[in-house]
């Protein structure tokens, strides 16, 4: 498995101790969607790999 990296703002940090201490599991998916799920790159499916390697003349 690789590992990622993402970059939290402080008023980010802060609501996500919040969401620790709270233990909100709707608070928490929220915040994994809205900040840290558009952070991450998505690996291209395999066609569009093969697809984006095609020598188009």
């Amino acid at each position: 498995m690789s590992k990622i990296f993402f970059v939290l703002s402080e008023e980010d940090l802060v609501k996500l101790e919040s969401i620790c201490i709270d233990k909100d599991p709707d608070e928490a998916l929220h915040f994994v969607l809205k900040k840290i799920a558009p952070q991450v790159k998505k690996p291209l499916p395999c066609l569009a790999g093969q697809l984006l390697r095609v020598d188009r003349r």
